[in-house]
């Protein structure tokens, strides 16, 4: 039996690697740590590592990795760019994402438009100092609005045909244009994207192309008044850059499920700490800024397949069969 030591597991996980493990053909051990170059020794005679997205995996990693006889370095995210692709092909370590949920991203980027647009944060807090006075939240409605879907791939085209369901006019920027999109979505130039849209949501992949693809220029050609939701990749959006645009009112709102830095934050518990985090605070401190811990993704079904599919992948791999998640 295939052996596999997966880093960063909760409770869930443990139960979903113990349950789907022996169907693919794998003895897993499950640890809670995150991989760390001072863990790396841990694999140490297995055949597989299995991660999360929320660490980075740096060459001395991937040197360590190899040496204790690891042969597939296997993500339970989506995205890998907290991996050094470049190092682990050089070395020789080959590298599995992963695939999950669509609908899971999807419908959270849906629920935070529905929150930034309709005010929820500021009025939620009111409450709770038990001022009801309604003036202030007067909210748009979606089927009024004209919104931006930029990157159409597996979760950006689900969360398309939520908007249209809602009676969005719908505009579209990606690298290739989605089948299940057409006679919905208008794929445009960025440039008409950024200036027609009330509303951009983003779903692309954090690669050195997209680093900072919206930016204080980016920002500047959106429409006065837009919303920004953000499920992604922090790094897609230059923080310094965004919170201008809230504090000029050139954008009316943001509803961030990740913002650039978030690796060093997020899912862990900073409890009477100094984060040193400054522009999370500002951020956070705003009405008009809804933050969530990078949660879009955690439902039951999303959760099964993270697991599953990282098994499958790595069962493909040792197999010889073709393995479609394989990095190339």
């Amino acid at each position: 039996m295939t052996r596999l030591l997966a880093y960063a597991c909760g409770k869930d996980e443990r139960e979903r690697y113990a349950r789907f493990g022996p169907e693919y053909g794998f003895e897993v051990t499950c640890v809670p740590e995150r991989p760390l170059p001072e863990n790396a020794y841990w694999a140490m005679g297995y055949d597989c590592v299995a991660i999360a997205a929320a660490k980075a995996i740096t060459p001395a990693m991937i040197d360590e990795y190899l040496a204790g006889g690891i042969r597939l370095l296997s993500s339970r995210a989506i995205g890998v760019d907290n991996i050094d692709l470049a190092y682990a092909k050089k070395a020789g370590l080959p590298v599995t994402r992963n695939t999950y949920s669509a609908a899971s991203v999807a419908d959270y980027a849906m629920m935070l438009a529905l929150m930034v647009t309709r005010h929820t944060k500021a009025a939620l807090l009111r409450n709770v100092g038990q001022d009801y006075n309604f003036e202030p939240f007067r909210g748009k409605e979606l089927h009024t609005m004209t919104v931006g879907i930029v990157g159409t791939g597996n979760i950006g085209s689900v969360a398309a045909r939520r908007f249209h369901a809602f009676g969005s006019r719908l505009l579209a920027w990606s690298r290739h244009e989605h089948p299940a999109l057409k006679g919905i979505a208008e794929y445009v130039s960025l440039d008409r994207l950024l200036r027609e849209s009330d509303l951009i949501s983003l779903h692309l992949t954090s690669t050195p192309e997209t680093y900072h693809f919206l930016n204080r220029e980016t920002i500047g050609k959106m429409k006065p008044g837009a919303y920004l939701v953000n499920t992604a990749r922090g790094d897609l959006v230059e923080n310094i850059a965004l919170i201008e645009a809230l504090e000029s009112g050139h954008l009316a709102g943001a509803a961030l499920d990740v913002f650039e830095g978030d690796r060093a934050v997020y899912y862990l518990d900073h409890c009477n700490q100094v984060m040193g985090q400054r522009e999370l605070a500002i951020l956070n401190a705003m009405p008009n800024v809804i933050m969530t811990p990078h949660l879009a993704f955690w439902t039951d079904t999303a959760a099964d397949d993270m697991v599953r599919n990282s098994l499958k992948s790595a069962r493909q791999f040792f197999d010889g069969e073709d393995c479609p998640m394989l990095v190339k």
